[in-house]
């Protein structure tokens, strides 16, 4: 078919195909390129102006409240050791889990770099049972909130009872009222 044309008409169809391959590619690619570059400008520059999250009140109230909720969560009473050792045991003696209470002996000097209060707890029991325990604990009240966990493995120490089961120590932090 290009055999019928010469090569002056052949120059002249070359501008409209040209025009018309522009047009299409702007259409299928060009188009939605250039929509998308005015959207980021215009969210970008949306973003700068009005929505600085810093001075937004109802993000500072949304804060402040999660705050809140966390804190309430460490709060626990002046008879926050004997609470947290009748709740532990009261749990432990439902799953079948031997419990130690070692109690922290205040010391002399108050530490300024800790806030409230850590205790420990000791549990003897099976691995599975030792998980089952935590995650009851974690959602008991009042007992403030767990701060760090122990698992030790059996030893074989076939003299000693405990030394049959895993260990698992919990300290709990709470924050006195």
């Amino acid at each position: 078919m290009l055999n019928r044309f010469s090569y002056v008409q052949m120059n002249k169809l070359l501008l409209p195909l040209f025009g018309i391959g522009l047009l299409l590619c702007w259409f299928l690619a060009f188009d939605k390129t250039f929509e998308a570059v005015k959207l980021n400008n215009k969210l970008t520059e949306d973003s700068r102006f009005g929505s600085d999250i810093s001075f937004n009140p109802s993000y500072a109230q949304r804060k402040l409240s999660a705050l809140d909720k966390i804190l309430k969560s460490y709060k626990v009473a002046e008879d926050w050791n004997d609470k947290l050792w009748m709740q532990s045991s009261a749990v432990a003696t439902k799953q079948n889990v031997g419990v130690d209470f070692v109690l922290n002996k205040a010391s002399n000097e108050a530490d300024s770099t800790s806030a409230g209060r850590t205790q420990a707890l000791y549990f003897y029991s099976n691995y599975v049972q030792l998980i089952k325990l935590v995650d009851t604990l974690e959602s008991l009240g009042g007992i403030g909130k767990i701060a760090a966990l122990q698992v030790k493995a059996p030893k074989a120490d076939p003299t000693d009872d405990k030394s049959k089961k895993c260990v698992l120590r919990v300290d709990f932090r709470g924050l006195i009222k």
